[in-house]
């Protein structure tokens, strides 16, 4: 019971994070919203570490959780984008895809695929196709949601090599793995945002509300890694994939609306993301 909430509260935390983050940019400076959650998440998992003071962390999780933060940091980079070009509706779903990353090298490295992993697979890949498709008489909004299609995509490529390094990251103490990633994450980022010059200012009075995004993407972190520790991986993984669902949900009551092609598409795409995270 207990590790199903808290893999319910990670979905909750990543799903309203995806669609509070996104909001948030469309008045604010992009990269201070990107930045200023990931500098408490730092700070808190350092602080924690101060307080326990455990050893130092091996080469291989050094090099782990700064593969994972650079994914993550260009996962977000890519992710915003998407959402500014089309409705989080259909970049959420899009973006979750990065399950398949760790999936993928799993078989590579000998795991099995079966059949429920490879049917969600296929629910995922045909999904995203209907989802990406913009009914005739709107050329230019299907032009911007291709677009959104195709950064989303990038996201989840990203996201997806996160999620396959967290758990080499995490052998050291999942508090080593979020400040090593985060480290490197906020460095992409404000290379990034140097790079292009983009604004990194903000109004002070907003810097709590820019700060929430990464709490909760942090929170999320946390209880995810509880309840892989109190319950089974093949419970805890599914109910841990389900943030689409709330994202699309906030999306939806903020008045978001798609074709019933799309929404086929989103469907589908969010049952094959629960597939591939089963565990046989």
């Amino acid at each position: 019971m207990l590790a199903a909430t808290l893999a319910l509260i990670t979905s909750l935390c990543y799903g309203v994070s995806n669609f509070v983050g996104p909001t948030l940019s469309r008045g604010l400076p992009v990269y201070p919203v990107l930045i200023a959650g990931q500098v408490v998440a730092f700070a808190v998992s350092g602080a924690a570490l101060a307080i326990t003071q455990p050893a130092g962390p091996g080469a291989t999780v050094l090099l782990a959780a700064a593969v994972a933060g650079i994914g993550n940091g260009f996962g977000l980079i890519c992710f915003y984008r998407a959402a500014t070009l089309g409705p989080l509706s259909i970049v959420t779903p899009i973006g979750s895809l990065g399950v398949i990353v760790p999936v993928s090298a799993g078989v590579a490295s000998g795991e099995p695929l079966g059949a429920l992993k490879l049917a969600g697979v296929a629910l995922a890949i045909g999904g995203v196709a209907l989802a990406s498709r913009r009914p005739a008489g709107g050329q230019a909004a299907a032009g911007s949601e291709r677009a959104a299609a195709l950064w989303a995509l990038l996201a989840a490529l990203a996201f997806g090599t996160f999620l396959a390094c967290v758990a080499p990251a995490s052998e050291d103490g999942v508090f080593w793995a979020v400040m090593l990633s985060r480290a490197s994450l906020l460095v992409v980022l404000v290379a990034v945002a140097l790079a292009i010059a983009a604004p990194l200012r903000a109004p002070l009075s907003r810097l709590p509300l820019l700060a929430v995004p990464g709490v909760l993407l942090f929170a999320g972190t946390l209880a995810y890694s509880a309840a892989t520790r109190e319950g089974d991986l093949s419970v805890v993984s599914v109910l841990g994939s389900l943030f689409p669902l709330v994202t699309v949900g906030l999306a939806f009551a903020d008045g978001e609306r798609v074709s019933r092609q799309q929404a086929a598409g989103v469907a589908a795409a969010l049952a094959g993301i629960v597939l591939v995270s089963v565990h046989a």
